[in-house]
């Protein structure tokens, strides 16, 4: 069959216009929700070498979406992502969460559970909740108006210590060109979720790929996620290692059809 190459589709959201890369046919959807300072383009290498339909998305005040005055949130998000799939995704799909987006995929799973064929999780931080309250204070401080300008420069730095070239300018391009407002209401929401109530309510296929597994992210957390582990790699792990994460996402998707 040949593939169905990738078009751009238009979905009307709560808080505007929303942008999606549609591509490829059949099989079970695939629908991607990608991190903060980010859009769609991070997805687009791993959307061209599927052969099930796939949709990406630029969240809210990110990309070529609209809605840049919020609100903003996972839970804003959720609504996105509900929206994008109710245009384009009419039957079960496989959500795909990077960073937070991956958070946003477990609320979405919390709350739509019978929408999903299955939940995977793409270097998901863990529960932010029992961090010290003035330590968070001053970590959300770097995204106010008057520091964010001096900080974001270096925000990724450590994240991108193992990460490829392309990666790394592809990473930086979208966090210049991502709303300060988006990432800072973003980021807050972050650290009051709770990723719990995704493992309560979703009892479908659930997986995790990993660069690391420490005490600060969620298959750390939580021993009983099934996961796959890509050492010496950056955050942006389907950026620097496309094959691995296309092998890695096609058995997923294999392992949510016999599921299913």
């Amino acid at each position: 069959m040949k593939h169905k190459e990738a078009t751009t589709a238009t979905v009307n959201g709560p808080a505007g216009r929303l942008m999606a890369t549609v591509e490829g046919d059949g099989g079970i959807p695939v629908l991607f929700v990608h991190d903060f300072a980010a859009d769609r383009t991070h997805w687009a290498e791993t959307q061209h070498g599927l052969a099930t339909r796939s949709v990406s998305f630029d969240q809210r005040g990110m990309g070529e979406s609209s809605g840049g005055h919020g609100p903003f949130g996972v839970e804003a998000s959720v609504e996105d992502v509900a929206a994008v799939a109710d245009a384009l995704l009419p039957e079960k799909f496989v959500l795909v969460g990077h960073g937070f987006g991956a958070a946003v995929a477990g609320a979405f799973a919390s709350y739509y559970p019978e929408r999903l064929a299955g939940l995977l999780y793409v270097d998901p931080v863990g529960d932010l909740r029992s961090h010290d309250k003035a330590q968070l204070d001053a970590w959300l401080e770097n995204f106010s108006a008057a520091k964010y300008g001096g900080f974001h420069e270096h925000w990724f730095t450590p994240l991108l210590l193992e990460a490829k070239e392309k990666t790394r300018t592809l990473v930086m391009k979208s966090l210049r060109t991502s709303r300060r407002e988006a990432i800072a209401g973003n980021m807050e929401s972050l650290c009051r979720y709770n990723p719990d109530e995704a493992f309560e309510r979703f009892t479908g296929p659930t997986h995790a790929l990993v660069a690391s597994t420490g005490p600060e992210t969620l298959a750390g957390q939580r021993p009983g996620l099934s996961h796959s582990t890509l050492p010496h790699t950056s955050h942006w792990m389907m950026l620097d290692a496309p094959q691995w994460f296309h092998t890695e996402l096609v058995r997923f998707l294999g392992r949510c059809k016999h599921e299913h």
